[in-house]
């Protein structure tokens, strides 16, 4: 998408090399990404009935802030089990003009056997350093106990995040702007869907390279929307690619049909 990225986080001994060398290729920085004794983070992922269940088989460890870094036009942080803690945030605001944040990774727990399950928290002083924040339905309405998406980024730009999106798979988005009101923004219709996974990643990140470079909240989340619809299609690495012709037609087609809404 023409933005220059770099990746800030770990991987264990288990890490492919394979896909190491495709991100070079791809021109990703990985001079912060450090290689640490023992496992990545992983999950095993049990699908039933069009949801899915995450155990937890390596928790990981948590990222620690290199000297080197230095100071970001945006940084987006998508923890998936606790790498981040309070610390990084705190610095990351500093070393960074926008910072956004996917709850995910902040707000899961495991039960006695492992099992992933969410739990509410204290979001006020994540959220009051972030200007964007992304969570699932399922994990805002956890955290806010409210059901209606519209009430929910409500109370999200009340934590003074200037922009919050909820996702809901292929039943479309929520954005709601500080400045610029909410908007439903609907999921780009393609019957091929074949993996999930990491959709939500995909919409955070493209939402943040195009907003940085138009400054537009609905152009972005079309964006993401249609991005997204795409990976959904692929596995692995090769959710990410996406010719930017066929992304301007997806992305066209979810913004004609944006739709304001009433708070």
């Amino acid at each position: 998408m023409g933005s220059r990225v770099g990746i800030l986080g770990n991987v264990g001994e288990d890490y492919l090399p394979g896909a190491l060398r495709r991100l070079r290729i791809q021109r990703v920085t990985l001079r912060w990404l450090r290689k640490r004794n023992g496992s990545s983070t992983r999950f095993r992922i049990t699908r039933f009935n069009g949801s899915r269940e995450l155990q937890l088989i390596e928790p990981g460890q948590q990222i620690e802030w290199p000297r080197s870094l230095g100071h970001f036009q945006g940084v987006h942080m998508g923890p998936v089990f606790n790498e981040i803690p309070s610390s990084l945030v705190n610095t990351l605001r500093e070393r960074c003009d926008f910072l956004s944040a996917d709850l995910q990774g902040f707000i899961r727990t495991v039960s006695g056997n492992g099992i992933v399950r969410t739990v509410p928290r204290s979001l006020k002083r994540l959220l009051g350093q972030c200007d964007m924040v992304q969570a699932s339905i399922e994990e805002a309405r956890t955290q806010t106990r409210l059901r209606d998406p519209r009430a929910i980024l409500n109370r999200f730009l009340a934590m003074r995040v200037q922009h919050a999106i909820v996702t809901m798979g292929e039943n479309g988005s929520w954005l709601g702007s500080q400045r610029n009101g909410s908007y439903f923004i609907p999921a780009f219709p393609d019957p091929r869907i074949r993996d999930s996974t990491g959709a939500g990643d995909v919409y955070a990140g493209s939402w943040l390279s195009t907003y940085l470079s138009t400054k537009d909240p609905v152009w972005a989340s079309a964006v993401g929307s249609a991005f997204a619809s795409s990976a959904s299609r692929r596995t692995g690495l090769s959710k990410f690619r996406l010719g930017r012709k066929e992304l301007f037609r997806r992305a066209s087609w979810v913004y004609s049909h944006v739709k304001p809404t009433s708070q």
